[in-house]
């Protein structure tokens, strides 16, 4: 399967057009201010936390979509079933994803 550019900001930005939020209260909802939201839209990659808390205010699975584009969903079995609700992931939730994308990508790097 050939891996689809995946420009993370240029999804969150797609996707935060969508939502009818202003720029002020999507800042808001993610705990940042107005100039790091631009900031974001212009970023190629995220952290994990960040994006959970971009999920959560935009109520959008961006897990998904990276799984999805970066080849992965297709090309790694999956060895655990994730079923969380953005809106109820906790910090442990938060980490334990970090350490599972982190291993998918430790993964598809050693192929």
């Amino acid at each position: 399967m050939q891996q689809q550019s995946l420009h993370i900001g240029h999804l969150v930005k797609t996707v935060f057009d969508e939502s009818g939020l202003t720029v002020a209260e999507f800042a808001k909802r993610i705990y940042c201010d107005r100039t790091n939201v631009y900031k974001i839209f212009a970023r190629r990659s995220l952290d994990t936390a960040l994006l959970v808390k971009i999920s959560k205010a935009l109520q959008h699975n961006f897990f998904v979509d990276v799984m999805n584009m970066s080849g992965l969903a297709a090309d790694i079995p999956v060895r655990h079933s994730l079923m969380l609700s953005i809106n109820d992931m906790s910090a442990d939730n938060i980490d334990t994803l970090s350490h599972f994308f982190e291993s998918l990508k430790n993964q598809k790097d050693s192929e």
